[in-house]
């Protein structure tokens, strides 16, 4: 399903894979790093959150030439991901806002910085384990995206679905223009959130955080 991060998942579980195979020992960081450049050559300018959370696991916070901060909270987040069905390329979704800002510098930067407001505020929710805020941002997370003109009716079909059903909250989650949104639900909704996803032509599965990020398994072939 696009907007998940997948491309990102393999080039993560590539990287450490080879390093496995080789004896190399490399570090977490070299296996972000190695990701973050195969990333580049498929979409060009990733913004690195996916190999990120991909290698990190858990919850982190990642800013382009800041790093990794990785969060130490006892959140549960009860998730629903709708997938649209729809596939789109990231790398033109990313030259779309890129001619958006090259238009309209003043009104991108000032959506830009609103992200950002964003990320902080709902940072500190989390450590409160406040779902409602948290879904407050995401709404409006999702409507800064829209201005962006990275939506279209059948996101909006689910997402509105969504939060009819009783979520906290729902957005886009990727690159935008299709793929899939992601919703925020109360634990005794969710199931309600589901079928109401479902119901608007999306595919939708309850997901939740992953603490672990990367590991290597090696599997033993038979000896018959």
């Amino acid at each position: 399903a696009a907007g998940l991060g997948s491309s990102a998942a393999v080039s993560v579980a590539s990287a450490a894979a080879v390093s496995s195979l080789l004896e190399l020992n490399i570090s977490r960081e070299d296996i972000f790093m190695a990701a973050l450049e195969a990333e580049r050559i498929v979409h060009e300018n990733p913004s690195g959150v996916d190999p990120a959370i991909s290698t990190y696991g858990g919850l982190i916070v990642y800013r382009k030439g800041d790093g990794i901060r990785r969060l130490s909270v006892d959140a549960r987040l009860p998730l629903v991901v709708g997938d649209t069905g729809i596939k789109r390329v990231t790398g033109e979704m990313v030259l779309l806002v890129g001619e958006m800002r090259r238009r309209y510098p003043l009104v991108v930067d000032r959506i830009m910085d609103s992200g950002e407001a964003i990320v902080d505020v709902g940072v500190e929710a989390l450590r409160r384990g406040d779902l409602k805020t948290i879904g407050d941002l995401m709404n409006i997370n999702h409507a800064l995206l829209c201005a962006l003109g990275l939506s279209n009716e059948t996101i909006e079909r689910l997402i509105h679905a969504a939060r009819r059903a009783g979520a906290f909250g729902a957005k886009l989650t990727g690159a935008g223009g299709g793929g899939c949104m992601i919703a925020l639900s109360p634990p005794d909704r969710i199931n309600y959130v589901v079928r109401a996803i479902e119901n608007a032509g999306g595919r939708a599965f309850i997901t939740d955080i992953s603490l672990e990020g990367v590991r290597v398994e090696v599997q033993q072939p038979n000896s018959a």
